[in-house]
């Protein structure tokens, strides 16, 4: 099952959609700090950074490979009549958007479901599209989940893993990262700060500046 059919086919918006993301959250005084306006949510899905980021006053544009999600997301934001939130069907290989377009990027539990060759890809249009001294703020899988080795290898550290969201079950690829990988795939930025997340502590926790 593709995150497409997920979508689609989805009766019922999860409650965990209407929380906000802790570590995403906790940045938005640095944010402010920082004047960060503009903000791309990069595997944006239903629209769960988008509508929190745009409450707070951030001109969000949130980005899906998903049309059903992003449907379900414009809704969302229609009812709440948040006009400073937009959103963009595309892949995250190949991003739609000119050169230093962004003050920040933020993408939650997304970059980590491909192979290894296109989560490069992914950094170096991210690292493009943000303008100097824009800031990343994303999630990586740690190679201490307990999901690691599990699943059918696809390369180094990936493997295709049947996940369970809501009563769907379906396989996805992920990658995992030590800390050191996950460094290296960052070199293109000036500044990085991994760490394993406190809340989530098999995830690395990713802030990076360009």
């Amino acid at each position: 099952m593709s995150w497409e059919k997920y979508y689609s086919t989805l009766q019922k918006m999860p409650s965990r959609m209407n929380t906000p993301v802790p570590f995403v959250m906790k940045e938005v005084p640095r944010f402010k700090l920082r004047k960060v306006k503009s903000v791309l949510d990069l595997g944006c899905g239903m629209g769960r950074p988008c509508i929190h980021l745009a409450e707070k006053g951030f001109q969000v544009l949130g980005f899906d490979v998903s049309k059903s999600a992003l449907r379900m997301a414009n809704a969302r934001v229609h009812k709440k009549k948040l006009m400073n939130a937009t959103f963009v069907c595309g892949t995250m290989t190949n991003l739609p958007f000119r050169d230093e377009s962004f003050d920040a990027v933020v993408s939650v539990s997304v970059i980590v479901h491909q192979f290894k060759r296109n989560i490069e890809k992914t950094v170096f249009e991210t690292h493009r599209i943000l303008r100097k001294k824009g800031l990343l703020l994303t999630n990586l899988t740690s190679i201490k989940d307990p999901r690691y080795g599990k699943g059918e290898k696809m390369e180094d550290n990936t493997y295709r893993i049947l996940e369970a969201f809501e009563d769907k079950h379906f396989e996805e690829t992920h990658h995992f990262f030590t800390r050191n990988e996950a460094s290296e795939v960052l070199s293109r930025f000036t500044i990085s700060k991994i760490t394993l997340m406190k809340e989530r502590p098999y995830y690395w926790k990713v802030l990076a500046a360009k």
